[in-house]
């Protein structure tokens, strides 16, 4: 989750921020954007810095912070999406932190969550192609973690 955090955090926020200084957007639609932005980077932090202090459920903290952005994910494309393309990328990140940590059916279930919240609002076939992407790339991930913990435990 860490790696997440170091690089899929920052990309967020540039895409976010360029999406909000480069589009047309209502001040109304600004201010939501940068107070949903600030509210997410905070329980974020807080719940990467603290995480291991609830050991016992951190399967369950996981599980729930990935629901969490996904569903600020969904709410940012929203209010985004139409203005401004790439916001659509967002929708890996979610799911990619889940190939990290959960198994394949279950990542399969998070990017497909991921999937059908993108294509209620862009143009459909564009949508669908985004949505396949986000659930292939979720599992080329999750098959690469795999891969990575077997060589590991391979070599001991």
């Amino acid at each position: 989750m860490h790696l997440l955090n170091t690089y899929f955090t920052p990309f967020a926020l540039i895409l976010t921020v360029f999406a909000i200084y480069f589009s047309p957007l209502e001040k109304q639609t600004i201010y939501t954007t940068f107070g949903i932005l600030a509210v997410t980077f905070v329980i974020n932090w807080w719940v990467s810095k603290n995480e291991y202090k609830f050991f016992k459920w951190i399967q369950k903290i996981r599980i729930l912070t990935v629901i969490f952005n996904l569903l600020i994910t969904a709410i940012i494309f929203y209010l985004l999406g139409s203005y401004w393309a790439p916001t659509w990328l967002l929708f890996l990140i979610a799911p990619s932190a889940s190939a990290m940590f959960m198994k394949r059916f279950h990542v399969f279930l998070i990017a497909l969550t991921a999937a059908l919240l993108m294509l209620g609002t862009i143009l459909w076939a564009i949508a669908s192609i985004h949505a396949i992407f986000v659930i292939l790339f979720s599992l080329f991930v999750n098959s690469m973690s795999e891969m990575i913990l077997k060589a590991r435990n391979s070599s001991r």
